[in-house]
């Protein structure tokens, strides 16, 4: 029995866009706005151990210079900041031992980002920091640091609470006079 010859496959190759902008900078960091250690009570079966939730709010800061990639036309800078929530769980063993797990790093939803002509006069720089990415940037850390401590209290509630719940184990809020840091 013959077997009829596959038809030949064509593939087409996507066409590249041109490259719109070339970088000519980038520079990213990160701050942190808010963190705060609490302290806890665990209890189960009558035993108590020590425990320390550790969570902090921070602002991942991008910002780029690109220049058309013509050549023709004027810089821009283009900036992006990313607020976090971290979380981390740490106990004190018996032996006075303080160990802490892996800690989680939430993306929250108060990203922004814009873009603006690096227009210089001849001969000077752009000022430094630009001032529509730098009110950009106190925009989002005035959010987050105004928001911290509800961020704080929603993660414990619906993260660790619920874990240490399902191991039977119970938790009392130690009161602490340390507060939060980067207030």
């Amino acid at each position: 029995m013959e077997t009829a010859e596959p038809p030949a496959v064509i593939v087409t190759a996507p066409v590249d866009k041109p490259v719109e902008a070339v970088v000519v900078s980038r520079d990213t960091r990160s701050e942190v706005l808010v963190s705060a250690d609490t302290p806890l009570a665990l209890i189960k079966a009558g035993r108590t151990e020590d425990a320390l939730l550790r969570q902090a709010i921070f602002l991942t800061s991008t910002l780029t210079v690109v220049r058309p990639a013509t050549g023709a036309g004027e810089d821009h800078l283009r900036w992006t900041y990313q607020p976090y929530l971290q979380s981390q769980f740490c106990f004190t063993s018996i032996t006075g031992q303080f160990s802490c797990a892996s800690g989680e790093v939430e993306e929250l939803t108060e990203k922004v980002g814009g873009e603006t002509p690096l227009a210089a006069t001849p001969g000077q720089a752009p000022p430094d920091p630009n001032p529509a990415a730098e009110a950009a940037r106190i925009a989002v850390a005035t959010a987050m640091r105004a928001r911290a401590d509800a961020l704080f209290e929603t993660d414990r509630r619906l993260k660790l609470s619920p874990m240490l719940r399902a191991a039977g184990v119970s938790i009392r809020l130690i009161p602490s006079s340390a507060g939060s840091v980067g207030r």
